[in-house]
């Protein structure tokens, strides 16, 4: 009987300890998760405020906007035509460069006349214009040619007229008004950007 009894014990124990340590490893798991799910929270993804949002949609428009900018300046430059020289126009010239450029393309001309001493100091500087543009297509014609009037000579020249696609996009007449009648290179080329005639670069 002792050792019935004894047995009974032993048997008795061995099942509380395995019941003990399944707690034990059922304490141990779930700390595991609980400390889990508490390194998980601190990189959980916060909804961001209504303010945040629409800073990120402006920097996105600003930067699309940039970049559709510079594709645009970017293909110009691939299809856009190179000149380079100083184009001399006559009355039978005139009409047909200005039709047959490309619509992109502006078309700049210089109207003048040799013996008024304004005309010859700015038409000296067109070469170097026409380098510096090298997409803007420069000319130049004198006023007799182009069948300008005579009131138009006397008091209109120099003058520097631009068109696109076929069409008047800007004047400056009679430049001698503004600038004087031999302003420095800086001087007209700030001038004419101003006046829409040439493009920044």
């Amino acid at each position: 009987k002792q050792e019935a009894v004894v047995s009974t014990q032993s048997t008795g124990g061995v099942k509380e300890d395995a019941r003990a340590y399944q707690r034990w490893i059922l304490e141990k798991e779930q700390k595991r998760i609980d400390d889990l799910a508490k390194a998980a929270s601190r990189f959980s993804l916060q909804e961001p405020d209504k303010g945040e949002l629409s800073d990120l949609e402006d920097d996105d428009d600003e930067f699309m906007a940039a970049y559709r900018q510079k594709r645009m300046q970017e293909m110009k430059k691939i299809v856009s035509p190179v000149f380079g020289v100083l184009t001399e126009l006559t009355e039978n010239t005139f009409c047909e460069t200005i039709d047959a450029a490309a619509p992109y393309t502006d078309v700049v001309v210089y109207i003048h006349e040799n013996h008024i001493a304004a005309c010859r100091r700015y038409k000296e500087m067109l070469p170097r214009m026409a380098q510096e543009f090298p997409h803007t297509q420069i000319c130049c014609i004198k006023a007799s040619a182009a069948q300008m009037s005579a009131n138009f000579i006397q008091r209109g020249l120099p003058t520097f007229i631009a068109y696109k696609a076929g069409e008047v996009k800007s004047t400056w007449i009679n430049i001698r008004e503004f600038i004087g009648d031999d302003a420095e290179w800086d001087v007209l080329i700030e001038n004419l950007q101003e006046q829409r005639i040439l493009p920044y670069i």
